[in-house]
């Protein structure tokens, strides 16, 4: 870390991997920087990682991984920041993960949730075993794969052990397998085009966000498997059951939540720097302690920076969010499929009419619009210029 010659004052550091560090994911979005939660996240001694997603048609060029990036730098510096921090981004693709790996983006998280089969769990034997042929004729499995998990047990640090059946061993490598394929291939975009210094950069495998739950042993073929294709992952997001949803408070059991990070958490201890990552924690109470049950995580509080965001744009133009709420709602049935939320379709057939001094409580106030302006929020982004360019600087 250096220091500045003027007065000694700290510079701003190069964006860094942080590997197996405590990380949270902060948003640097529009209207709004987290200057309070980053205070709070150094002074609990994780690091921040900002995280950025391309918008309009691959990101133009006002809306790039060098601007943005660097955008994020000028405010960190502004705000006296000087120690590691980490230049995230979301990707869904080979093609965005090279735009951001050319920019020296240093965490990359995959969103893979919709490259699972979710007819795993229910395939009859005979489909499984069909399945089995067409993911390794596809090369999303190497020949002989298996060799690497039958008849063998995995010691954790509580004294269990885990085997993978034969049975369970078949539906998570259907399940995952064409998942694991993409990331790959998107690995392979950053390898080849990556400008960042240090080592090699964060990758996170992001599944969060639907309605199921995991078993130890789907987390433990998912971590051993990434891990032996050279994935390597230093986090995995899981998907935390229909309960845990973005903009709302968890509704569910916290003991068996608790539980199963615990577990997940273990299971990651046999891979090394490998993290739990803690999706769409804004909004939720518990996130401050859960990161104490699974060792080093990875908490994302993005969500809190979009909020905030829709939040400044409901005082300051209310007509311009009135624009966003109409193009949420039309957006909606397309980009919630399979999210875990309460709220459905038809609850945003007809949004309340209230005047420019409601909208922030009504819409952002409270859980129904959190949860609308949430889940299309990168939707609206992607296709409305008028509406990135209205929550700029």
């Amino acid at each position: 870390m250096a220091r500045a010659m003027d007065g000694g004052a700290m510079r701003l550091p190069a964006p860094t991997p942080l590997a197996g560090r405590p990380t949270v994911a902060l948003g640097c979005t529009g209207l709004h920087f987290p200057t309070e939660a980053l205070h709070a996240v150094v002074k609990n001694g994780s690091a921040p990682v900002f995280m950025h997603r391309l918008t309009g048609e691959e990101g133009s060029g006002d809306d790039g991984p060098r601007e943005m990036i660097a955008a994020t730098a000028e405010a960190l510096e502004k705000s006296g920041h000087a120690t590691a921090w980490g230049a995230g981004c979301s990707v869904r693709s080979a093609a965005e993960a090279a735009a951001f790996a050319t920019a020296g983006c240093t965490w990359f998280s995959f969103e893979l949730a919709g490259a699972v089969d979710p007819c795993a769990d229910t395939m009859s034997l005979d489909e499984l075993d069909a399945a089995i042929v067409t993911i390794e004729d596809t090369g999303c499995l190497a020949a002989e794969w298996h060799a690497n998990y039958t008849e063998r047990e995995w010691p954790l640090a509580s004294g269990r052990k885990l085997r993978l059946a034969d049975e369970t061993l078949a539906r998570a490598a259907v399940k995952f397998g064409r998942a694991l394929a993409h990331a790959a291939q998107i690995q392979q975009a950053i390898r080849t085009l990556w400008s960042g210094r240090g080592g090699v950069p964060d990758i996170e495998l992001c599944f969060a966000g639907t309605r199921e739950t995991w078993s130890e042993e789907e987390f433990l073929f998912l971590a051993l498997e990434s891990a032996r294709q050279g994935i390597c992952p230093v986090c995995i997001a899981p998907p935390l059951g229909p309960e845990w949803q973005p903009g709302a408070e968890f509704s569910g059991d916290e003991n068996a939540l608790a539980s199963m990070l615990a577990r997940f958490g273990e299971i990651a201890g046999l891979i090394g720097q490998l993290k739990i990552g803690i999706r769409h924690a804004a909004c939720k109470t518990q996130p401050t302690s859960l990161p104490a049950l699974v060792g080093p995580a990875h908490l994302d509080l993005t969500e809190t920076a979009w909020l905030a965001t829709l939040d400044a744009l409901a005082r300051r133009q209310p007509e311009i969010f009135r624009r966003w709420l109409c193009a949420a709602q039309e957006m909606f049935p397309f980009a919630a499929n399979g999210m875990a939320l309460a709220i459905t379709e038809e609850d945003i057939h007809v949004l309340p009419q209230v005047g420019d001094a409601e909208l922030a409580s009504t819409f952002l106030g409270d859980v129904r619009g959190r949860q609308l302006l949430l889940s299309t929020f990168h939707d609206v982004l992607r296709s409305d210029r008028p509406l990135r360019e209205a929550i700029r600087r």
